[in-house]
């Protein structure tokens, strides 16, 4: 037998003595099935979504015109940003149930859902104050731009609405990191599509005959509200240890969390808030709700496009940090390249059917009013191409516990980005916007993350290696 071969089984066989819980080739097993099932029930989740933005939301943005329907993405979007300030406790809450549940260890569960709940429960009623608060004392126009006083009236009630439900969905959206975490991201899914789903026949049914911004909120987030809801629900049947009684919350936990969420709130959160809530506001006052309301229709392709990459991103960490504890470097690096190749494939796809068909299929979705050039079509291909990149690496580095050291990269391309892609704004229009965020991502993390990624791979390999040979005889 050659000698690489030799060595090869040598580790292999030290490797499966030395893991923690469940054999190899069961971990690999359990891991490869939570990914494919996260993917299969993604589909239909993605299914239900595309029902809700491409059928129901262009039949309210009929009904309610152009104009009204940029007020309700106007909104939509702005109250997103009380999300700023759960600092990432849900993902990081997650990343650490992975690692304690790959361990068996449900004292540590128990103790991180508890402090996780606490901290997710006041973070997000502090964002709550303050945003009521601002929307209390400021007025209308001075928070968006003159463009909306016309809507004044309708604003401030559907504000207090969109307010009080993401402050539902802040605190019920900790049950899916938790599920995540424990590889359960098909439940996530098909939770997600009921909910989606509901919403959809609720806008299509219900705009009708309640034909305001209020009711549009209502029907599009409280579904998805309730849906979780049950899902908690569930969790707790399924694993009591997690609520059980003589867990209290703790500093040192707290802390923890907290410092490995501000990591992913700087990554996640606060780029989602950059490239929609802001990039709108920032729309909406150079040239107003109308264009807001294109901006809105292109980030719901945003949105549907990274859900492709979500689909298999968030069961892809999950299943990266159980690989990592337990050792298993040549899963790792497959399971990698896979994820590399299925960006290049979610890539081409996106890139034919946008140029390709969407300045055709627009106006018949949204109305004539809803008109986009060809060329604006193609720039927002390569602002996806861009962020399918930094996605992609994203996961990988949230696995590999790299995710500390790609903030800085991250956000400098973010305001890079930013503040190249509003010059553009303002001189050739959302076109110019989309290329300049693409470039403020190659520019930085595009290239960063990636050679990031490449010397841990190479230096787990190396490190995983030298162990088990010294433990064989």
């Amino acid at each position: 037998m050659p000698v690489d071969n030799t060595v090869s089984s040598l580790t292999t066989a030290c490797r499966s003595e030395a893991l923690p819980g469940m054999p190899l080739q069961n971990s690999r097993h359990h891991r490869n099935r939570s990914i494919r099932s996260a993917i299969s029930t993604a589909l239909i989740s993605k299914g239900s979504t595309a029902i809700l933005q491409f059928a129901s939301l262009p039949l309210a943005a009929r009904v309610l015109g152009r104009e009204e329907f940029g007020v309700y993405a106007t909104i939509s979007m702005s109250v997103f940003m009380v999300a700023m300030l759960q600092i990432g406790v849900g993902p990081a809450l997650a990343r650490e149930i992975s690692e304690a549940s790959a361990k068996d260890d449900q004292k540590r569960q128990a103790r991180l859902y508890i402090n996780g709940g606490v901290l997710v429960v006041a973070l997000a009623l502090l964002g709550f104050l303050l945003a009521a608060l601002l929307i209390s004392t400021v007025p209308i126009p001075a928070l968006f731009g003159d463009d909306y006083q016309p809507f004044v009236e309708q604003m401030r009630p559907a504000l207090w609405v969109g307010l009080t439900l993401i402050l539902g969905d802040i605190i019920i959206s900790m049950t899916d990191r938790v599920r995540e975490g424990y590889m359960e991201a098909r439940i996530v899914n098909s939770w997600a599509a009921a909910g989606n789903l509901t919403g959809a026949i609720t806008v299509f049914v219900g705009i009708q005959y309640q034909p305001s911004v209020s009711f549009l909120l209502i029907a599009v987030f409280a579904p998805n509200i309730l849906a979780r809801v049950i899902s908690t629900v569930m969790l707790w049947k399924k694993r009591p240890w997690l609520v059980q009684s003589g867990i209290r919350p703790d500093r040192k936990t707290m802390v923890e969390l907290v410092r490995d969420g501000v990591s992913f709130s700087a990554t996640s959160i606060l780029v989602y808030i950059v490239e929609f809530a802001v990039c709108a506001l920032i729309v909406g006052r150079i040239a107003g709700p109308g264009s807001v309301a294109v901006f809105q229709i292109f980030m719901a392709l945003t949105t549907a496009f990274t859900g492709m990459l979500v689909m298999v991103g968030r069961p892809f960490w999950a299943a990266i940090v159980d690989a990592k504890a337990r050792g298993d470097q040549d899963w790792m690096a497959n399971a990698t390249r896979r994820y590399y190749q299925y960006l290049a494939v979610v890539v081409a796809c996106a890139a034919i059917g946008l140029i390709g068909v969407g300045p055709w299929i627009l106006p018949k979705l949204y109305g004539e009013e809803f008109i986009a050039s060809r060329l604006l079509f193609a720039c927002h291909a390569v602002f996806l191409s861009a962020i399918g990149w930094r996605e992609v690496n994203r996961y990988l580095a949230i696995g590999l516990g790299l995710l500390p050291r790609a903030v800085l990269p991250i956000l400098s391309g973010l305001f890079l980005g930013l503040m190249i892609g509003v010059l553009g704004l303002r001189e050739w229009g959302l076109s110019a916007l989309f290329v300049g965020l693409a470039l403020g991502i190659i520019l930085v993390p595009g290239w960063k993350l990636p050679l990031l990624i490449r010397a841990e791979l190479r230096r787990s390999d190396v490190a995983e290696g030298d162990l088990e040979m010294a433990k064989c005889p």
